[in-house]
């Protein structure tokens, strides 16, 4: 291997380390620069502050392009035209600058003029890339180094193919990463206790529910840096032996190709119902992030739910669900649990016979055939209910 074949083959390794987010893509603009004797080498991206150049660090000349003259650059204009006109044939080739802009043309043009001679971009060669829009490489020399030549092509060539891998990699990694937000932000709506962990009980996610379950005083679960885990993660643990064996065997269940199961556990001011079951896998692989897990083990779903805690429909959702009044919607959500039409009224202030008129409506306009009826429903929307309204 000759030195510019292991300097492609660093480059080459660079590039997918700048794409996959483990490496930086100004250390990609170096060795292109090293390998080309380049003084600039640009890949412009756009992104909510307008263009950015991944392979050259920020200075004046940088700040210029991206606020003025990316607007006016021959090169990239003419790499728009050839990625809208010819995608597939363009993808990957790599031209010297005055195969893509006359270079009379180029020596008129105010960007030259006013901005490229300034900025050691006398001579070009570019290659193409690009997703959804064309963002090619372009890179520079000043006039004292002279122009490019064929065997620089053939390197610019060499590279361009891991560049628009590299390219599509870091856009599929942006978009997990967003998937992987949303779905944690979903989760944390809710109003029961969400959390996953592997085989040996180390927390891969938590919801803000589970959070705050556990930071309880005199909660039943705890999350601390124990067991098997010590000093790399934080794992959940009973503090009830019996209630830590319990767990652990309904754990073993799920995360072993079992049903795993439920239970309860017992703290100082509350009882939780703890249901284990096999995480779903795309679920798992959202929420786990950038943990990583074992592969030979499964993971598991646990969500906490309190048996204590009397758990309601917010008055608004029922007066948006089924037009009840606002009266009607707070005597509806004062009945849950189990309150008798006479506990309401005394509450309220009201007479009986008002709390029952309201209560005969509130049966009508939800359709429900008796209270009993009522009640599943609003069970079930307490479910739905986001988590803090």
């Amino acid at each position: 291997m000759t030195d510019v074949e292991r300097q492609i083959a660093d480059c080459v390794g660079a590039i997918y380390q700048a794409g996959s987010g483990d490496g930086d893509w100004l250390d990609v603009g170096e060795r292109i620069c090293r390998l080309m004797n380049a003084q600039r080498a640009l890949l412009n991206l756009g992104g909510p502050g307008g263009p950015k150049n991944l392979l050259t660090p920020s200075d004046g000349s940088e700040a210029a392009y991206a606020a003025h003259f990316h607007a006016s650059d021959p090169y990239a204009a003419k790499a728009r035209r050839d990625y809208a006109e010819a995608r597939a044939y363009h993808l990957g080739r790599a031209k010297l600058g005055a195969e893509l802009v006359a270079e009379s043309d180029f020596l008129r043009s105010e960007y030259y003029f006013d901005f490229a001679r300034h900025h050691e971009r006398r001579h070009v060669i570019g290659g193409m890339a690009g997703i959804a829009e064309a963002t090619p490489v372009l890179v520079f020399r000043n006039d004292r180094t002279g122009a490019f030549d064929e065997t620089h092509i053939r390197i610019l060539q060499a590279l361009m193919p891991h560049v628009q891998r590299a390219l599509e990699l870091r856009l599929r990694l942006a978009r997990d990463g967003q998937t992987v937000a949303l779905t944690r932000a979903a989760l944390d709506t809710l109003p029961v206790g969400v959390a996953v962990v592997d085989a040996g009980l180390k927390i891969l996610f938590i919801n803000d529910s589970a959070r705050k379950y556990l930071a309880a005083p005199g909660a039943g679960l705890v999350a601390m840096r124990s067991g098997r885990h010590a000093g790399g993660g934080v794992s959940l643990a009973a503090m009830s032996r019996e209630e830590a064996g319990a767990l652990r065997r309904l754990l073993a269940s799920a995360t072993s190709g079992g049903a795993g199961g439920a239970m309860r556990i017992t703290s100082r001011d509350a009882v939780v119902a703890l249901t284990v079951a096999p995480a779903p896998p795309g679920l798992a692989a959202e929420v786990g992030g950038t943990e990583i897990v074992d592969a030979r083990e499964g993971l598991a779903l646990l969500v906490l739910r309190s048996l204590d805690r009397k758990v309601s429909p917010q008055a608004e959702m029922l007066c948006d669900l089924f037009g009840l009044s606002r009266a009607e919607a707070e005597v509806a959500v004062s009945l849950t649990g189990g309150a008798s039409a006479e506990d309401v009224a005394r509450r309220r202030g009201v007479s009986l016979m008002t709390v029952r008129s309201q209560i005969r409506s509130i049966l009508g306009k939800s359709e429900a055939e008796n209270l009993r009826h009522f009640e599943r429903t609003m069970a079930t929307l307490a479910v739905l209910a986001p988590h803090g309204r």
